[in-house]
């Protein structure tokens, strides 16, 4: 091996057959490349928000615009305010002798003067005290106005409120009386809802704290209808408080006086009735204390009969256990018999003598048959104890029903005595609990009234007006703050949904992409015709203009300085000599392999290198259509034998160092006859003859003949298009051709918008490099030497 190929992997053998390539095991020369992630900065959020810089701005811009037209569109509101005073009376000195001095005040009552203010029925008297319900202005000037006025009130000034009226209320208020007195029908309640709820929906209720004023605030489109509702709402709150004072003594003692008369005539009858029930069940009326006999001789008799009830339940559970079992010995009360024992301990005493006299005599011997004799009598003796044992169980079972039954009689004759003196107890305590709660209740109604008679007009709430409202003031609504909310907002969602979006973009879009992702050098960006043209500020091409080489017909351009680019970087790419045979394939069609082959062999031949590409693609072949040759004959044909290669290869007339081979023919097998021998033998000859061979082929992932064409070349140039090839995608390609054990020499980010990521110093610098003197005349200098180079 020479020096220069020990950084090139080792190549597979040219002899290989396409069934070894199809089993090729997994080639990692490139596991090992990567490179630190690199550090998010501030630069890199500014790339995600100037590339979707209008998104961002049309979404502010809308959002913006409809909060400002429906800010606009809501009418002015004015404030007005009136104060009252409100303050709770002193608890009074009661005639009983006791003097109460520093009393607390009622937690409720503030809550309740506060709610008594949005009360619905306070809205009503207001409303018919101002005759609101047929005022048009009243609800009609809350409405929203229309598109065409909110514009006009955009670009014009609001205008002061006019002064209201020197009326500051109402003329004559609607009295609580008065209001009961008309006996409005369910239509018209119905009919003044809307206006309550829009009288209640207004008001704003404001204690000033550490104070007894209290701020009735009422928001409305007309500054004089604000300040009238304000100044109404306090004179009948005023009002009703005045005639709840005068009504209140005299209407709180005559029910007092109707409400002890009824409780003391209840009281009498209670005591009557108590008196004569106790007397009819002769009980005292007081509780006795401790049980009473009927009581004690009811828990007695309840054990007693408890414990009956077991007994007998379990003397006949026996009983029926021991008929029903076919063994009689088998019982447990057998089994437990004394005499029972006795005789089994007795014959099992003869039938060991017998055995003992049987071991020296026979059967017929007189002490052997007297011993027999007695065994049998033991035996018939044994077999009728069970049957006793029995007759013993019924027995005990019967005795035990009978004393059941004797004490069942007898508890429920007891326990119904206790059952009527225990109700008649608890009746006579209910009835005594009843008219200790009414003596109560009694008590309360005469305390009550001495209050009342001895406070007379010194109870209640102290009520007044401090001040009626002044000039209502704008308050509202807030367009300028509601606006610049809405900006702010739609500016952060405008943002967020670039970084989401940024997010979502699963394609490969910059270099940075390639080394975070691919893992794979980059050997060159290729910007997009219309980036390019818009940067040197040019016109866009021409519907005739559609071949790969009409992008680099022009040198100045920055898509030919890219290929230029490209060119030395493949140049270097692998130690001691350049590559001579270079495949070029993309994960996915419509890529811009065959437009990048093409440029790239153009870019070698401009070096004065002979350069030959092959089209290899032999399921779409583009070469012949881009240098508008006849595909009539070409490489299928070479590789079927039918011509020689010599006679194949082509000639491109502005470049003579730049050859072609055409696709030929679409054959029916195109992997078979690209991984044939032939084609091994074809590059092997022509790589002899040619500085550099460039090879399109189809897409990596689509068909196998990337992978195939791979093993017979010096490396691959993997074009991805920049924006739109799918990371995984084309991690996928790079790794189904690093399993055949191809060399990637690297990738191509093709098709790239300057807009891009990493391109805007890239446009940054083209568009101002082109531009100046100095340039052109290099270009020009450029020009004239590949001019003389090809002549």
């Amino acid at each position: 091996m020479t020096p220069d190929e020990r950084l090139v992997p080792a190549r597979r053998s040219l002899d290989n057959t396409l069934a070894e390539l199809t089993q090729a095991k997994p080639f990692g020369k490139y596991d090992g490349y990567s490179s630190p992630p690199a550090e998010t900065n501030v630069r890199e959020y500014l790339y995600v928000i100037l590339k979707r810089k209008w998104l961002i701005l049309s979404l502010v811009l809308v959002v913006t615009s409809l909060v400002t037209i429906q800010a606009y569109r809501q009418p002015s509101i004015y404030e007005a305010g009136t104060t009252i005073r409100i303050e709770s009376k002193p608890a009074p000195v009661l005639a009983t002798g006791q003097v109460v001095i520093n009393a607390p005040a009622d937690p409720s009552f503030w809550g309740t003067q506060l709610k008594l203010l949005q009360n619905p029925t306070l809205a009503r008297q207001v409303i018919l005290s101002l005759n609101l319900q047929n005022n048009p202005a009243f609800l009609g000037g809350q409405a929203q106005s229309s598109v065409f006025a909110s514009l006009k009130r955009i670009f014009s000034r609001e205008r002061a409120a006019t002064p209201p009226a020197q009326n500051p209320a109402a003329d004559q208020t609607v009295t609580a009386d008065e209001m009961k007195e008309r006996q409005l029908t369910p239509e018209e309640l119905a009919r003044l809802e809307p206006y309550e709820d829009a009288i209640i929906g207004g008001e704003t209720v404001e204690p000033t704290v550490g104070t007894s004023l209290v701020t009735i605030k009422y928001q409305h489109t007309d500054p004089a209808l604000a300040q009238r509702i304000a100044n109404t709402l306090a004179d009948v709150f005023v009002q009703n408080n005045r005639e709840r004072q005068e009504s209140g003594t005299s209407k709180a003692e005559i029910s007092l006086a109707q409400e002890i008369a009824k409780v003391q005539d209840k009281i009498h009858k209670e005591q009557d009735a108590l008196y004569a029930f106790a007397k009819a069940v002769d009980l005292p009326l007081t509780p006795a204390a401790g049980l009473s006999i009927d009581v004690m001789k009811s828990n007695t008799y309840t054990a007693q009969l408890l414990q009956a009830e077991n007994d007998r339940r379990s003397l006949q559970a026996a009983y029926e256990a021991a008929k029903n079992t076919p063994d009689l010995f088998a019982n447990p009360e057998v089994q437990k018999d004394e005499r029972i024992r006795n005789l089994r301990e007795k014959i099992s005493g003869l039938k060991d003598k017998e055995s003992a006299l049987l071991q020296k005599y026979t059967k017929e011997w007189p002490e052997v048959k007297q011993v027999e004799a007695q065994i049998k009598v033991a035996g018939d003796e044994l077999a009728k104890a069970p049957v006793e044992v029995l007759q013993s169980m019924k027995a005990r079972a019967d005795a035990a029903d009978t004393a059941y039954k004797s004490l069942e009689k007898v508890y429920s004759v007891q326990h119904g005595k206790t059952t009527s003196q225990t109700r008649n107890q608890i009746e006579l305590a209910a009835r005594s609990q009843e008219l200790a709660t009414d003596q109560q209740y009694l008590n309360t109604l005469m305390q009550k009234r001495r209050e009342v008679t001895s406070t007379g007009a010194d109870r209640g709430t102290d009520v007044g007006v401090s001040n009626y409202s002044r000039t209502p003031q704008l308050v509202g609504p807030a367009r300028l703050r509601n606006i610049m909310i809405a900006f702010v907002l739609a500016l952060v969602a405008g943002i967020g949904l670039a970084f989401l979006l940024d997010y979502l973009d699963d394609t490969v879009k910059s270099l940075d992409d390639v080394d975070r992702y691919i893992h794979l050098p980059a050997l060159a960006l290729i910007p997009s015709v219309r980036s390019e043209k818009r940067l040197r500020g040019a016109e866009p091409l021409k519907p005739s203009d559609t071949t790969a080489l009409a992008m680099v017909t022009d040198v100045r351009s920055p898509v030919a300085e890219s290929y230029r680019h490209l060119r030395t970087s493949l140049l270097l790419s692998s130690a001691g000599t350049p590559p001579k045979t270079i495949l070029v394939t993309s994960s996915q069609p419509s890529e811009g392999k065959t437009t990048t082959a093409i440029n790239t062999a153009f870019m070698l031949a401009q070096t004065g290198a002979d350069v030959l590409i092959i089209d290899c693609d032999l399921r779409r072949p583009r070469l012949h259509s881009h240098f508008n040759l006849s595909n009539t004959r070409g490489l299928t044909n070479c590789l079927s034998g039918e011509s020689d290669v010599e006679e194949l290869i082509q000639t491109y007339d502005k470049l003579p160092k730049l050859k072609l081979l055409t696709s030929g023919p679409i054959p029916p097998n195109p992997a078979e006859l690209l991984g044939s021998e032939e084609m091994r033998k074809l590059l092997v000859s022509l790589s002899e003859r040619f500085t550099h061979i460039i090879v399109d082929s189809p897409p990596a992932i689509s068909f196998t003949d990337s992978s195939i064409l791979s093993t017979f070349v010096d490396g691959v140039i993997l074009v991805v298009h920049g924006g739109r090839s799918s990371r995984a995608v084309v991690r996928r390609a790079k790794q189904q051709l690093l399993d055949v054990g191809a060399h990637i020499f690297g990738v191509v980010l093709n098709n790239v918008k300057v807009e891009s990521h990493d391109s805007y110093y890239y446009a940054g610098y083209y568009s101002g490099y082109y531009k100046s003197d100095e340039y052109s005349d290099d270009d020009e200098t450029a020009k004239e030497n590949a001019q003389a180079a090809s002549k």
